[in-house]
């Protein structure tokens, strides 16, 4: 039997992206499906959007006090078996839910899962395809976040046992949730298909990447660095210029996106040049 999966999308003044977001979803075909969106009170006609789907989902639209927060309350409307989150600029690729659900089916001691996805522009033009690697600790903890949160989802029970997102943080959530999950002992799993697509476009929190990012990052870093009683010097500043290295290359990567295809580690990307 099918599992009830709920979506959860945060929004906030994109109604320029969401309702390719809402589509998507709808184009899943998945019987069993519970789309939640909570906006924090949108003043670009996103509102009109909603209303016009709102015979296929639910919607609230009220303050909040940050991404997490309107993720959070999400959660603890939904009440689907697996749940995921959705950015209101993201988009599910075609089958992604049927082939979720089939995976939980016949791995029932898998908690979270995640998969490969494709990089989009404004317009929807795919930029890059990414082909993940199998999970991998040390990396996500030493090296970076690899897991693309548009491609994750888990059981409900993660959260009688983890808990929600952080909401002090604005730009790693996602990141400290898989730390704090597989710190748990939750199960993680790769599904080597493209799942989703996640938008770059010039008003992205990522691509903006200010100061406080970064900050942020290595507050997460540490947080877990010392749950593992890191003691030497040296390694620590191994992997400290190890990130150096990974942010300029990371910049140097936004610049070289439209032009040519490149092995990016951990995993490979399979880039596209639009003219």
């Amino acid at each position: 039997m099918l599992p009830l999966i709920s979506i959860i999308t945060p929004s906030y003044n994109q109604a320029s992206y969401i309702e390719a977001t809402i589509q998507s979803v709808l184009a899943q075909n998945y019987p069993h499906l519970e789309h939640l969106i909570i906006d924090g009170g949108s003043t670009d006609g996103t509102l009109k959007i909603l209303q016009k789907y709102e015979s296929v989902l639910q919607w609230v639209s009220e303050p909040d006090t940050g991404q997490a927060n309107a993720i959070n309350k999400g959660f603890k409307k939904s009440t689907g078996e697996i749940v995921a989150w959705l950015n209101s600029d993201d988009i599910y690729m075609p089958a992604a839910l049927h082939r979720v659900a089939k995976f939980f089916n016949e791995h029932p001691h898998i908690d979270i899962l995640y998969g490969d996805y494709h990089l989009i522009d404004q317009y929807g033009h795919v930029l890059l395809r990414k082909q993940e690697i199998p999970f991998d600790y040390n990396i996500l903890l030493y090296g970076l976040d690899y897991i693309s949160q548009p491609t994750t989802f888990f059981r409900r029970s993660v959260f009688e046992r983890s808990g929600y997102l952080d909401e002090s943080l604005h730009y790693g959530l996602d990141w400290e949730y898989w730390l704090r999950l597989a710190n748990d002992g939750c199960q993680f799993a790769h599904l080597p298909y493209y799942l989703a697509a996640t938008r770059w476009h010039t008003d992205a929190k990522t691509l903006v990447a200010p100061p406080e990012m970064y900050a942020e990052h290595e507050a997460i870093r540490a947080r877990y660095w010392k749950k593992q009683k890191l003691s030497s010097v040296r390694l620590h500043r191994a992997y400290e210029v190890l990130l150096n290295k990974y942010y300029r290359a990371k910049r140097q990567f936004i610049k070289l996106i439209h032009r040519r295809t490149i092995d990016f580690p951990p995993g490979h990307w399979i880039m596209y040049n639009h003219k």
